[in-house]
């Protein structure tokens, strides 16, 4: 006996004669749909295989300790503050290390945005045309303070009434108007520097006339012209407002020359692609965006108002705000590093789910406060998912707000680290569990198939189908 011979002895798959095997439609058809959910089965398996599953452990956090940016990442933010403009918007970062920063510039951008919610123009912080050093001559200050009634009349500057107003600004080709309280210091100290400019201006003749309006009788109008800080002094050209509000030095030297170069003042604004068709000013709100630096201890970020020349409305500060964005994680060593991190949408999902939420102060004098508790995720051995992320940061959110008159409101973010971490790695089973897995997956979609394939043959689908293939051919 051969060696062949012996071999088909152990034959377990014996086969049949193919001339008694008939070939049908239906089995054609079956056999297709069998390799489909096969071919799905086997792919679904080996990213399973490859992918691992996932195992938790919590454990205590001391990356620290080996870390080459040990103690400290970064915190990211997007928010919209609606009712705020971004003139006086600062943003702080105090911690528990007793670090205070007060409106941090670096890494942060304030964009303006219009009624609408719209981004407005982005201004520079010199949009005003810089006024050269005596351009009102110490002649000129003399005879002004050498003449003491010049303080006591009220003929140089005009008092404007609510119901007045717009007629008198739409009735000069430019003015200047002063937004004040009485009871604020910096309006107190401006009011001989704003009666010698208008004098100056008039000896000058320079046809641009300097007016007041008193916000503690007149404070829709105020409201209305988006006054929030005193003093406020803003251009008018014709009755529309001329974007930005005065940035400039409150001297007398400073506000002669503004007045003077208003023209100048409107072209460089209307360059920057500021609207000036607009009797108050169009931009009502501010998105602040950015980064910062923080330690890794207890902290707070804090977006406010603040100014040190000015004194601010309290019943005219709204810090309604919506929190598109704001998460942490760990120095990156590149920008493009720090921006991919940024584009890739899976890690901002589980990072920040603030999710758009709109937090409204439904009261004066609201505060907001938010607290999060941050804790560090590590990821290992992530075969094809979220890998670019070794280490992430997710945090839970609690959120409250009061009415406060003891201080200006605010929005503040408190965080405080836990001291645990939590790990994930991802586990891949055996080799061999893997081939047992698929064999079972695709024998018993063979099995199961031929089931149906038996089915479909024994009720009449394959002759079905047989005499619908006869019937068009003889026709």
């Amino acid at each position: 006996m051969s060696v062949n011979d012996a071999l088909k002895h152990f034959d377990f798959y014996k086969t049949i004669q193919t001339d008694i095997r008939d070939k049908t439609v239906a089995g054609g058809a079956v056999s297709l749909l069998a390799a489909v959910i096969m071919g799905m089965l086997f792919l679904c398996e080996t990213y399973s295989y490859v992918q691992g599953t996932p195992i938790h452990s919590i454990t205590i956090d001391d990356h620290d300790n080996v870390s080459p940016t040990a103690g400290a990442f970064w915190v990211n933010f997007d928010i919209t503050l609606p009712a705020i403009t971004c003139d006086h918007i600062s943003v702080d970062v105090e911690d528990r290390l007793g670090s205070r920063i007060f409106d941090i510039q670096k890494n942060v951008e304030k964009i303006p945005l219009d009624k609408e919610g719209v981004e407005a123009a982005i201004l520079p912080d010199e949009i005003h045309i810089k006024a050269p050093d005596g351009h009102v001559t110490l002649k000129e200050l003399q005879d002004v303070v050498a003449n003491p009634d010049i303080f006591k009349r009220t003929n140089d500057t005009v008092n404007l009434e609510a119901d007045k107003f717009m007629e008198w600004v739409q009735s000069h080709e430019w003015s200047l108007v002063s937004f004040r309280v009485d009871w604020c210091p910096w309006c107190q100290m401006l009011v001989p520097i704003w009666k010698s400019s208008a004098v100056i201006l008039s000896n000058r003749e320079v046809p641009v006339p300097l007016a007041t309006v008193e916000c503690t009788k007149h404070m829709d109008l105020c409201k209305e012209a988006g006054v929030t800080a005193f003093p406020t002094i803003k251009l008018y050209h014709w009755g529309k407002h001329v974007a930005p509000d005065y940035k400039g030095k409150r001297t007398v030297n400073d506000i002669v020359h503004f007045a003077e170069t208003a023209a100048d003042q409107k072209a460089v604004a209307e360059k920057a692609g500021v609207n000036v068709s607009d009797t108050h000013r169009s931009d009502v709100g501010c998105t602040v965006v950015g980064h910062l630096f923080v330690h890794k201890v207890p902290g707070r970020i804090q977006l406010s108002l603040k100014s040190d020349t000015h004194t601010f409305n309290r019943e005219a500060v709204n810090f309604t705000h919506q929190v598109h964005h704001l998460s942490f994680n760990d120095i990156p060593e590149t920008e493009e590093e720090m921006e991919a991190i940024m584009l890739d949408h899976e890690i901002q999902d589980k990072v920040s789910r603030w999710l758009s939420q709109t937090f409204t102060s439904h009261t004066k004098h609201t505060m907001h406060e938010h607290y999060l508790k941050v804790v560090e995720y590590e990821y290992k051995n992530q075969g094809f998912g979220w890998a670019n992320a070794n280490r992430i940061y997710e945090h839970s959110i609690s959120s409250h707000s009061y009415a406060t008159d003891s201080h200006l409101p605010a929005v503040k973010f408190h965080y405080d680290l836990s001291p645990l971490q939590v790990s994930v790695e991802h586990q891949s089973r055996p080799w061999f569990s893997f081939i047992t897995m698929v064999c079972a997956l695709v024998g018993g979609a063979w099995s199961i198939m031929s089931v149906v394939n038996d089915v479909a043959t024994s009720s009449g689908l394959g002759k079905m189908f047989a005499d619908a293939k006869t019937l068009r051919a003889s026709s």
